[in-house]
C-alpha cells in the first residue's frame, strides 16, 4: 500500500502462511529432520547407536564416508550428490550426525540463522528450542576464537571457505565492483576510517562473574562464544551483556569491551559477512590495512558514557590526526546505522576544541543507513520487549524469542542500553505526525482515514474484557478487534481504544520506566529540543545533541552523503493491547503467559488490514526494513541544507537505493539487496564508495527513488 514498495504482496503472503500455522516443504523438512537428530542424539549416549540397515530408509541419506546424515541437515546443506562409499566406520559424535567437530559447529549455527531468517512463529521458536539441547559443549569449546570469524578462519587454515548457499548467493560469476573501477583506472586517495554501527560488531569479556570465567577475553557477542554462552546459561550471558542501571556503564564484577579492528566487524559470525564485501571492494582497487581501518566501540553504551569510560572520541580523533599526517591526505569516514550518530555527535565535540578541526581532517563523510531521527522500533522494544525479525538483530532475533527469554527480561536488557535510549524518535509530532496525519502518510491512506501518526493505538484491556474473552471462548486479541469492535457501543469503544501520537506515546514509555531509565531519557536521547541540546560550556560530552538543534561542523569543503534502502516494509507505529492490572490477566492461557512476564503491554498481533499497511499490529512504511524512510531521509534531504543546521555549506547528498529480491531463499542479497545491513554488499553502495575514497566524490550526485521530496515538502519546523 505504501508508495514504490515493490515487495509488500511477496512478505504479506509469505507472512500470512506462517501465521496460520504452515510452513514450507524445507522448513517442514528441517524441523523434522532435526527432531530425528535429536531422537539419534539421545540414543547415542544411551548406547550404541542402531546399525544403517536397521534404520529406516526414509530418514537417511548417503555420504562420502558411508555413514548416513538425517535427511533435514541433508535438505539445510543442499547436498544432491550420491557418492561412492567406504568401508570404514566412524564413531559417532555427541551430535548424532557423522559430522566431524568442526562441521557440527556449523550446522547447528546455520539451521539456527536459517530459523532467524523466517518470520517470527512458533515454526521458528520450535526450530531454535530443538537444535539448543544438542548443541555439544566442544561445538565452541574446541573452536579457537579465530575460528569465529571467517577471515582469520581462512589465514590460519591455509584454505578457502565456502561457505553453502545458506548464506549467501553470489557464486563468483559477476565481476565485482571494485575490479571494474580498478579498471577504469581508479586508485586510493583518502585513508578510510569505518564507524560500524548498532549490534554489529563483537564483544569480549574482560572481567566476568564465576560462571562466565571460561570465556575469558573471548567473544560473548559476535561469535559462536555467543551461542554456546547463551544456550548453556541464559541467565549468566544476560547478567554480562547488561549495564548498569544507574550510570549505564559497567556493573560490578564485569567488563566488556569492544573487539578490534576489522576482524570485528568484516563478519558478524562465519558466513554472515556486514563489512566484509565493503572492505573487499576497496582492497580490490589497492586499500590495505595502512590505508583502511575499523574504530569499533562498545555499541551499548549512551553516546556520552563512550567518552567518559573508553575515551573513544579521544582515540577517534587521535587515529584520524595519524592517518591524516601519515598519508598526507583528509581522511574518509564511513559510518552505518547508529555509527552515524556516534559520529555526527564526535564532530561536535571536537568542534568545541577547535572549530576548524573537522574541516582540516576530514574530506567526505559517508553514511549509511543512519537513523538520523531515530527509530519507532525502539519504543516497542523498551515498552514490550517486541520488535520484528529484522535484519538489525538478525540471526540474534531466534535467540531472543519469547521461548528462550521473556519478554521482561528482553524489557529489562534493552532499558540498560543506553545506544537504544539514543535511538528514540526525534523531533516530535512535527515529523513524526499526530492523531490523524503524518508527513509520510500515502494518498491511499487519506483515502482510507488511517495514519502513521498515532504512534501507539492503545486498546485498554479490563479484568471484565478478558472474562468475556474467555466465555466467547477467544484470545484477547480476538475479543478486542471483533467483539468490541463490532457490538460494544461507541462509549465502549472511547473506553477502549486511544490513539497516542509520538508525544504522547513518550509519556506513556517513561511513565512505565523507572527513575533511573527517566534521567537516562533526559541525558541520552533527543526526545526533547531545547536550549541544552547543544550546550557545550564546560562539560561537551554531557548531553547527547539533537540533530536539530545542534548544526553541522564548520567544515565547508566537505563532501558529506546520506545513503540508504528503499521498498522494504518498515516498522512505522504499533497497535497496542495494555493489560490494566495484573488480575486483568486470568482467565486465559494468554493472560498467564503474559502475567509470568510481568509486561503489561503487548502487541495486538492480530490486528490486521487486508489491503492497508497494518500487519500484525504493526503499520509499515517505507524504509530499508529497520529504519523509515522519514528517519534516513528527511535531514539530509531538506533540513541540513539550511543555513541554520548547516552554517558553513557542507556540499549534502541524498542516495537510495531500491531493494530487490533476487535470491532463491531470500537470505543475502547479491549486490541488490537494499536491506539495513546487506546495504553494505549493494553494489551501487561499493561503487559510490570507491568513487567517494578516490576523490571523485564531485561526481556522486542526488539520486531520490522514493516519495521522500513529497513527504520533507510537507515538514515546516524552525530550521526551515
Amino acid at each position: 500500500m505504501f508508495r514504490r514498495l515493490r515487495t509488500t504482496s511477496d512478505r504479506d503472503t509469505s507472512e500470512s502462511g506462517t501465521e496460520s500455522g504452515s510452513v514450507t516443504p524445507k522448513g517442514t523438512a528441517v524441523s523434522q529432520g532435526l527432531e530425528e537428530s535429536q531422537r539419534q542424539s539421545s540414543l547415542g549416549i544411551q548406547g550404541e547407536q542402531p546399525s544403517s540397515s536397521n534404520a529406516p530408509n526414509t530418514s537417511q541419506a548417503p555420504r562420502r564416508d558411508g555413514t548416513s546424515v538425517d535427511a533435514g541437515v541433508q535438505t539445510l546443506l543442499s547436498g544432491d550428490y550420491v557418492p561412492a562409499k567406504r568401508k570404514r566406520k566412524r564413531r559417532r559424535n555427541a551430535c548424532g550426525c557423522c559430522f566431524n567437530k568442526w562441521t557440527a559447529s556449523f550446522v547447528a549455527m546455520a539451521a539456527i540463522i536459517y530459523a532467524s531468517r523466517q518470520p517470527l512463529t512458533r515454526m521458528q521458536d520450535r526450530v531454535v528450542d530443538t537444535i539448543s539441547p544438542i548443541v555439544p559443549e566442544w561445538a565452541t569449546n574446541v573452536v579457537p576464537e579465530w575460528a569465529s570469524n571467517s577471515t582469520e578462519l581462512q589465514r590460519k587454515l591455509g584454505i578457502d571457505i565456502q561457505m553453502p548457499s545458506l548464506f549467501s548467493e553470489d557464486d563468483g560469476s559477476k565481476r565485482r565492483p571494485g575490479r571494474v573501477l580498478y579498471e577504469e583506472g581508479l586508485r586510493p586517495k583518502h585513508p578510510v576510517i569505518v564507524v560500524p554501527g548498532f549490534v554489529t560488531s563483537g564483544l569480549v569479556l574482560w572481567e566476568g562473574k564465576p560462571c562466565a570465567l571460561r570465556f575469558f577475553r573471548e567473544r560473548i557477542w559476535g561469535s559462536m562464544t555467543m551461542t554456546h554462552s547463551f544456550v548453556r546459561n541464559t541467565l549468566c550471558w544476560l547478567e554480562h551483556m547488561a549495564l548498569d542501571e544507574k550510570t549505564g556503564a559497567d556493573p560490578p564484577g564485569v567488563k566488556l569491551r569492544a573487539a578490534e579492528g576489522l576482524e570485528a566487524v568484516d563478519y558478524f559470525m562465519p558466513g554472515y559477512h556486514v563489512w566484509a564485501k565493503l572492505i573487499e571492494a576497496l582492497a580490490d582497487v589497492g586499500y590495505d590495512s595502512n590505508m583502511l581501518v575499523g574504530e569499533t566501540y562498545d555499541w551499548r553504551l549512551a553516546v556520552p558514557v563512550l567518552q567518559q569510560r573508553d575515551g573513544y572520541f579521544t582515540r577517534l580523533k587521535n587515529r584520524i590526526e595519524v592517518m591524516h599526517e601519515l598519508h598526507g591526505e583528509k581522511v574518509m569516514v564511513i559510518s552505518h546505522s547508529w555509527g552515524d550518530n556516534v559520529f555526527r555527535n564526535f564532530m561536535v565535540w571536537a568542534s568545541t576544541f577547535d572549530r576548524e578541526w573537522v574541516e582540516q581532517h576530514v574530506a567526505v563523510y559517508s553514511q549509511i543507513a543512519g537513523p538520523t531521527l531515530g527509530v519507532p522500533k525502539s519504543i516497542s522494544s523498551f515498552l514490550s520487549g517486541e520488535t520484528r525479525d529484522t535484519a538489525e538483530l538478525g540471526f540474534v532475533a531466534a535467540l531472543l524469542s519469547d521461548s528462550m527469554m521473556p519478554r521482561n527480561k528482553r524489557v529489562s536488557l534493552f532499558r540498560t542500553w543506553g545506544a537504544g535510549i539514543g535511538m528514540l524518535p526525534s523531533g516530535g509530532p512535527g515529523f513524526w505526525g499526530n492523531t490523524t496525519w503524518a508527513p509520510d502518510d500515502t494518498p491511499e491512506m487519506r483515502q482510507q482515514g488511517t495514519s502513521y501518526g498515532p504512534m501507539l493505538t492503545e486498546f485498554k484491556v479490563s479484568k471484565e474484557d478478558a472474562l468475556q474473552a474467555e466465555r466467547h471462548h477467544s484470545s484477547l486479541s480476538e475479543f478486542i478487534m471483533h467483539y468490541l469492535d463490532k457490538r460494544a457501543t461507541p462509549a465502549d469503544k472511547d473506553r477502549v481504544t486511544h490513539r497516542h501520537d509520538i508525544d504522547s506515546a513518550m509519556k506513556i514509555l517513561l511513565a512505565d520506566g523507572d527513575a533511573n531509565f527517566k534521567e537516562h531519557v533526559r541525558n541520552w536521547a533527543a526526545v526533547h529540543v531545547d536550549s541544552r541540546s547543544c550546550k557545550c560550556d564546560g562539560h561537551p560530552e554531557e548531553y547527547y545533541f539533537s540533530p536539530l538543534n545542534c548544526p553541522l561542523p564548520h567544515a565547508p569543503s566537505l563532501h558529506m552523503f546520506c545513503m540508504y534502502g528503499v521498498g522494504l516494509p518498515t516498522e512505522r507505529s504499533y497497535q497496542y493491547l495494555n493489560f490494566q492490572h495484573p488480575k486483568t490477566l486470568v482467565g486465559t492461557s494468554e493472560g498467564r503467559r503474559e502475567r509470568q512476564a510481568e509486561v503489561l503491554w503487548k502487541i495486538n498481533s492480530e490486528s490486521n488490514e487486508v489491503n492497508g499497511t497494518l500487519d500484525h499490529g504493526i503499520r509499515l512504511s517505507d524504509g530499508d526494513g529497520t529504519v523509515p524512510l522519514l528517519s534516513l531521509g528527511a535531514l539530509c534531504r531538506k533540513h541540513w541544507r539550511h543555513d541554520k543546521l548547516n552554517p558553513s555549506g557542507i556540499r549534502l547528498v541524498s542516495r537510495e537505493y531500491v531493494h530487490e529480491v533476487t535470491t532463491q531463499f531470500g537470505f543475502r542479497g547479491s549486490g541488490k539487496s537494499a536491506d539495513h545491513v546487506d546495504i553494505l554488499s549493494h553494489d551501487g553502495v561499493l561503487s559510490d564508495i570507491i568513487r567517494q575514497a578516490t576523490g571523485h566524490a564531485a561526481d556522486v550526485h542526488d539520486e531520490i527513488h522514493s516519495d521522500l521530496d513529497d513527504i520533507v515538502a510537507q515538514i515546516s519546523l524552525h530550521a526551515d
